[in-house]
């Protein structure tokens, strides 16, 4: 029987265990705010990562795991975690090397390989946020590279963000009249609205057309490639939606 779901999308880890033989998932959902809130998860809560294949939605297939205690340091120092499956046995760790660099290790302590997070930048030239997926012994040259937000989607934004700002002037005063009525809670609501910037994410070889891993919206990848490694896999699908929200 499949553990129950706790809040947030998080869900009970199981206990340790063997695990039996289970086809890789070509599709994978990860709810972020059970990250956001590590430290305040109550015991034995962890973010799970859920098959979100035609027919199998809703199919743990794994569960992260972020020591209560370990300190916040921004999106270039996430602090590290592991990956156990459906029974607990561990999958991989995820170790910070400083800089948006993070090591990850399969469950025997052998190097999996490097995930790089390469920050966005306004001058001296624009550059969205980038990832970086080297596995262990692959040429830089097969690395995969997935960049945050398309150009289309960034030159919309900046269009349509006049409008947003009218918007959210409008939602603000609505909020504040609220508040003087003594709705707090609806005054929360209209305060709470803004703008998410894009964040279709796609990863691939240089050169290559064929997209490894496919992220859209809603914490949902698309595993597209059989020559990468699941563990690597699921730990870039964890800081990738570390990020959003």
């Amino acid at each position: 029987m499949s553990p129950a779901p706790g809040r947030h999308g998080d869900a009970t880890a199981p206990a340790h265990g063997d695990a039996p033989a289970q086809a890789p998932a070509s599709t994978i959902k990860i709810n972020n705010r059970a990250l956001h809130k590590y430290d305040r998860m109550p015991a034995g809560k962890q973010t799970a990562i859920w098959q979100a294949d035609p027919g199998a939605d809703g199919n743990r297939l794994a569960y992260v795991h972020v020591p209560h205690d370990a300190p916040k340091r921004g999106r270039t120092a996430r602090p590290p975690f592991t990956v156990t499956g459906p029974n607990g046995e561990l999958l991989c760790s995820v170790q910070p090397a400083g800089g948006g660099v993070y090591d990850v290790y399969g469950g025997d302590g052998a190097a999996l390989g490097r995930i790089t997070r390469s920050s966005g930048r306004l001058l001296p030239w624009p550059r969205r946020v980038r990832w970086t997926v080297q596995a262990g012994g692959a040429p830089v040259g097969q690395s995969l590279t997935g960049t945050v937000g398309t150009g289309k989607g960034w030159t919309a934004m900046v269009l349509l963000s006049p409008l947003y700002f009218v918007a959210w002037a409008i939602m603000a005063a609505q909020g504040l009249v609220l508040l003087l009525i003594g709705e707090k809670d609806e005054a929360k609501k209209e305060a709470a609205w803004e703008l998410e910037p894009p964040s279709r994410t796609q990863w691939r070889a240089a050169g290559d057309p064929e997209v490894a891993i496919d992220y859209r919206i809603g914490g949902v990848y698309r595993l597209a490639s059989p020559r990468l490694d699941q563990r690597l896999a699921y730990a870039q699908a964890v800081l990738h939606v570390w990020d959003r929200g």
